[in-house]
């Protein structure tokens, strides 16, 4: 299989709310094999969850893009709307193709391997190793954090830099500041304003800096 590479992290700068600035490099990222290796097991999960296998061949087109575990890319949502999907979404075991249908019916064979087809072609992966997810972590609560409750939002349940690292909610998203604020902006002119401020990503690491991300 055939998988494109994850792209080498740059160094990247944590600014602290002191005012100091600490330059610190992004650890590297996962080793194409590994890359390799999840993107098989997560299709292999997939085709599991279309009920499907033993009763047609399982298709195994080549793999053109990959996504964060949590974001579909552009390019699946074009495949989904080619094979005629207008709306779907996402569960904790995978696509949920419970809403495909306006008139509730359940998802066909037919659909499901249509499904599969856009899945394995654009599949959705974790990318990030433990090590930069601790990166990312610190990130979070040495600068995004501060600036959040410096403009008067606060920050809630934020797990240990361990539990962070290593555990994922179901569907595989992840904790996230932005996601865990308990009072919010009023307006989008508020929330653009906070995001522009308080950046959720940096620039340079594959996997979460990707401005498709719901990191």
């Amino acid at each position: 299989m055939v998988v494109v590479a994850a792209v080498a992290a740059v160094g990247l700068a944590l600014v602290v709310m002191s005012g100091c600035t600490a330059t610190t490099a992004a650890p590297k990222p996962i080793s194409e094999s590994e890359l390799n290796e999840r993107v098989r097991i997560e299709l292999d999960r997939q085709w599991g969850y279309t009920g499907l296998d033993g009763l047609v061949q399982r298709p195994r087109p080549e793999v053109e893009k990959i996504s964060p575990s949590d974001g579909f890319s552009a390019e699946f949502g074009e495949c989904m709307g080619g094979a005629g999907f207008s709306t779907w979404g996402a569960g904790p075991v995978g696509l949920d193709m419970s809403s495909v249908n306006a008139d509730g019916a359940k998802a066909t064979p037919e659909q499901q391997l249509a499904f599969y087809g856009c899945t394995a072609r654009f599949p959705s992966v974790d990318r990030l190793s433990r090590q930069q997810l601790q990166f990312i972590y610190d990130y979070y609560r040495g600068w995004l954090i501060p600036c959040i409750e410096q403009r008067g939002y606060a920050v809630t349940d934020v797990p240990s830099r361990e539990t962070f690292s290593t555990s994922t909610q179901p569907g595989n998203w992840r904790w996230s500041p932005y996601g865990a604020l308990a009072n919010r902006p009023g307006n989008d002119r508020e929330w653009s304003a906070l995001e522009r401020d308080c950046p959720v990503t940096i620039p340079g690491m594959d996997g979460w800096s990707d401005p498709y991300s719901f990191f």
